[in-house]
């Protein structure tokens, strides 16, 4: 069947977004030059703080984040060969935020820039200073794609994930909070998956299957925002799993504006950030359709 979308996402997408979102259009296969990548490299090095991190954001000037410098490094590790030095230096950035739970976070320095974006709201998801739990999920991706050879960080990483699991089979943002957030589970989901946790541990199938359940209500909330996750579920083993992907594949090709994007939920204007990662979702589970 495939997936055909019905605007082209890549002049948007090339117009309005970052480097963070052109690289995810360059991931999922649109035509990019050996020149347009190198222009590509170009601009992550002049962003790329002094400390090996990217900036907040994607924004020149901004404190490194780890979030930012795990997407990236995990948009470009399979060109380590070309970009070494500067996937080495994201790395080490990396690894300089995993505390002695073994999970990541950010920089007090941080704590401004995500309440002027998210105010309290986003503070209570993403909090400074702590180890947040979907945040480990996306660093240890990122470390493991880049082939980041510590095994006993990796492990840290990993076991922080694999024990602090709440019986609905989501994770909590950080430890302490006493609600699970199942925005969360995908990025857990593919962390474990990286770091090479079977598909029939535990941890594993109970968080996929609540993740799986998260998606099924999405798509009849109609909340585009959560197809960014249609990856995190993998290879559908069961007729009902095949028709919640196919759900929310025909849910991201409704959705999609004149223009090439996706708004969110309430929202008419499309967002660049959703709609790289959405073009991308679509590019990834076009094989299981």
């Amino acid at each position: 069947m495939g997936i055909n979308l019905h605007y082209d996402q890549q002049n948007y997408l090339l117009k309005n977004g970052n480097i963070a979102d052109r690289l995810r259009l360059a991931s999922a296969g649109n035509d990019f030059s050996e020149k347009q990548l190198e222009e590509l490299f170009n601009e992550v090095k002049q962003l790329q703080n002094n400390d090996g991190g990217m900036p907040f954001g994607v924004q020149r000037g901004n404190p490194s984040s780890v979030k930012e410098t795990a997407e990236i490094l995990a948009l470009i590790s399979r060109y380590k060969s070309q970009w070494s030095e500067i996937i080495d230096e994201m790395v080490n950035f990396i690894v300089s935020r995993q505390k002695n739970d073994g999970g990541f976070s950010e920089t007090l320095k941080l704590n401004p820039y995500i309440e002027d974006k998210w105010g309290d709201i986003g503070r209570a998801w993403y909090p400074v200073a702590k180890s947040i739990t979907w945040l480990t999920g996306k660093a240890l991706e990122a470390l493991c794609l880049a082939e980041y050879p510590d095994e006993e960080r990796l492990r840290r990483a990993r076991d922080f994930l694999l024990y602090n699991q709440y019986e609905d089979g989501h994770w909590p943002d950080y430890i302490g909070r006493e609600e699970s957030d199942p925005v969360a589970t995908g990025n857990i989901l593919l962390g474990l998956k990286a770091v090479g946790i079977n598909s029939d541990n535990k941890v594993y199938k109970d968080g996929r299957a609540a993740l799986l359940q998260h998606l099924k209500d999405s798509v009849e909330n109609r909340s585009t925002f959560d197809m960014a996750d249609l990856t995190a579920v993998g290879e559908p083993t069961t007729d009902l799993e095949k028709e919640v992907i196919r759900e929310g594949i025909e849910l991201i090709i409704q959705s999609q504006n004149e223009d090439g994007g996706w708004a969110p939920l309430g929202s008419k204007k499309s967002d660049p950030e959703l709609s790289s990662v959405l073009a991308l979702v679509a590019k990834k589970v076009n094989k299981f359709v």
